[in-house]
């Protein structure tokens, strides 16, 4: 896992506007947006919650930033997720495939494996996203507040 540092990576990002275009077999959003950095220090243990101020349109907005031992919690609870989501998903999927080389019309017995399989797959890829993108820093709402949301640059 990389280091921790003693200020978080993540960004403060102020959206000041989107556009959505749709073309034949695909859709596009364009978001402007200005970053601003989260001048709080990570605590020792524990989290602190404070205010930023935006850089770019001014307002105050709450975060918590967790500690670097807290912060490395997160990250290996998100991988654990992955892990478990991986171990679910093959098994079901060499089920599958064992039920297809059987050539029987899709019947009961897909049910199980199937429903196995997409669960495992979704928990494997929700753990692996917010494994490598876990800084330890979240905004008091998790839709973001006001236009703003956290970035990683």
């Amino acid at each position: 896992m990389a280091g921790t540092g003693e200020y978080p990576r993540v960004r403060l990002a102020c959206i000041h506007g989107e556009r959505h275009r749709e073309y034949v077999v695909v859709a596009t959003t364009t978001v402007r947006y200005s970053l601003s950095d989260i001048p709080v220090s990570r605590p020792a243990t524990g989290l602190v919650e404070a205010t930023v101020a935006c850089g770019s349109c001014g307002s105050r907005l709450p975060v918590r930033v967790f500690s670097p031992a807290k912060r490395r919690r997160w990250k290996l609870a998100w991988f654990g997720l992955f892990l478990l989501g991986a171990l679910i998903a093959t098994p079901s999927t060499l089920r599958l495939i064992a039920l297809d080389a059987l050539d029987e019309p899709a019947s009961l017995p897909y049910v199980l494996p199937m429903l196995t399989n997409v669960l495992g797959l979704g928990a494997a890829v929700v753990g692996a996203m917010f494994f490598f993108t876990e800084d330890g820093v979240r905004l008091t709402s998790p839709w973001g507040d006001a236009g703003h949301r956290l970035r990683r640059w």
